[in-house]
């Protein structure tokens, strides 16, 4: 998991749980995944609505990690060689 704020990563899920992570929060209507306990300590809030979302100081400012991996798209090579048994 990466956070979508800071981009820091935590390979497991259940230790996330344990350090506090939220699973997901919104910027206005739009719905991001994963933030750090310190991205969340410092950037989001409990809404009206009960769900985690970005202090109104923060709206519009963040530039997520999320998005890129949304945006892009990915192209992968793979070349095969066969070894020699000149070697």
């Amino acid at each position: 998991m990466k956070c979508s704020i800071c981009g820091t990563v935590i390979d497991c899920i259940e230790t996330a749980i344990d350090a506090g992570w939220i699973p997901y929060f919104y910027d206005g209507e739009t719905e991001h995944e994963y933030a750090c306990p310190g991205c969340s300590e410092t950037v989001l809030q409990v809404g009206q609505a009960g769900e985690m979302e970005v202090r109104s100081e923060y709206q519009g400012k963040i530039v997520y990690q999320d998005a890129e991996s949304k945006d892009c798209h990915w192209v992968m090579g793979i070349e095969v060689r066969s070894e020699s048994q000149d070697n």
